[in-house]
């Protein structure tokens, strides 16, 4: 099993204690395994790449239908872009 698969089946397990809790909040999984919940993506975000850099991780906002993104989309984090950089 692929590390993000263990991660969306982690995340799928603890989906209605997540949407109990957490509804509308962002949660990272890494590894199979829960990391934390935040307020926003940004924050979210930004923990997962200081703590586990490139990834693999999975990001899901709690509540919230499932997003397909193209395959070649990549999220880079607004402050990694600095200023002038787009």
């Amino acid at each position: 099993m692929t590390t993000l698969t263990k991660d969306i089946a982690a995340f799928d397990r603890m989906r209605p204690e997540l949407e109990a809790d957490h509804r509308g909040e962002w949660v990272v999984f890494h590894d199979g395994k829960f990391v934390d919940t935040f307020a926003d993506f940004e924050a979210a975000a930004s923990d997962a790449v200081e703590r586990f850099d490139k990834g693999p991780y999975l990001i899901r906002q709690i509540g919230a239908p499932p997003v397909q993104l193209p395959g070649g989309m990549i999220f880079t984090p607004k402050h990694i872009l600095g200023a002038g950089r787009i």
